[in-house]
């Protein structure tokens, strides 16, 4: 029989040899499912190009494009800037001179110094308001209107203007002021009003239908003039009145009472006229006439 050391050393020499054919088996085994993998992986489209990208070539080509185009934009908001900053400084400017101005010479130089600032158009309408005439105030009225047609003192000079030609009994231009007043997009508070002063001039031309109408859409409005209108309506349909002559009223009979005893009246006696007497003029006899001597 074998010894017990004779079999344990048999089974070292065992384990040693598949240990050594582990170790040659690994690689070849990594190698197939390598290989495997490979021919099982999807094959690329097309392989990467490592050259120089697009964006890299567009760069390239259009360097100094793009610096003048970056420039150019640099030198615009640097002029913007510059731009904003003195038209700040020119308006506070003309600010302060129109504060300034108190009288219509001094405004006129605003308007001559500073024509492009908001100030010149304020400067202009100061002096529509310093004119006493309406013939001089009409016609400043309408070179502010006509000069400044962005201000926003506009519509409300629209609707003075208006006023004054209706007062002039020019009823054909003030319904052309009227309706540029209607038509101004910075006319929405006073349009109501302006179209009240139209239907006015249809009341006064006896076109009392249209002029109904017209108050009545102002009215029916709810604006801060619809009251102005329901007013205007009542004038419209009312009648005049029928004037009644008054009778006369009895005077009041003051009561006696009974048993009074009336006083007597005394009659004065008239007056006895007397004529002044006639008296005769004395009668002066007639000469008596001689009797002529005979002649021989």
């Amino acid at each position: 029989m074998r010894s017990s050391g004779q079999i344990h050393l048999r089974n070292n020499e065992r384990i040693n040899a598949l240990d050594g054919l582990n170790l040659l088996a690994k690689p070849a085994i990594q190698g197939y499912f390598a290989i495997t993998i490979m021919e099982d992986a999807p094959t690329p489209i097309a392989e990467l190009d490592q050259g120089p990208s697009k964006f890299d070539e567009f760069m390239e080509k259009n360097q100094k494009k793009l610096m003048i185009l970056a420039g150019l934009i640099f030198l615009g908001v640097l002029g913007y800037v510059f731009m904003t900053g003195l038209e700040k400084k020119q308006a506070a400017e003309a600010g302060a001179a129109f504060m300034e101005a108190s009288d219509e010479e001094a405004l006129q130089k605003v308007i001559t110094d500073h024509s492009s600032s908001p100030a010149a158009g304020t400067a202009a309408m100061a002096i529509a308001q310093l004119r006493t005439t309406d013939d001089d105030r009409t016609k400043a009225l309408d070179h502010f209107i006509s000069n400044y047609p962005e201000h926003p003192g506009v519509p409300s000079k629209l609707l003075e203007l208006a006023l004054i030609q209706m007062n002039a009994s020019k009823n054909g231009d003030a319904e052309i002021t009227l309706n540029k007043l209607i038509a101004n997009e910075n006319s929405t508070y006073l349009a109501p009003r302006a179209k009240i002063a139209l239907a006015d001039i249809a009341a006064s031309n006896n076109e009392l239908d249209k002029a109904e109408q017209i108050y009545t859409e102002v009215k029916d409005g709810k604006t801060h003039f619809s009251n102005v209108a329901a007013e205007r309506l009542l004038y419209l349909k009312a009648k005049e009145p029928v004037l009644v002559k008054k009778a006369p009223e009895n005077p009041p009979v003051t009561p006696t009472k009974q048993n009074e005893v009336t006083p007597p009246v005394e009659i004065t006696p008239a007056l006895e006229l007397k004529l002044p007497e006639e008296t005769t003029p004395p009668v002066t006899p007639a000469p008596t006439p001689n009797p002529e001597a005979p002649t021989e």
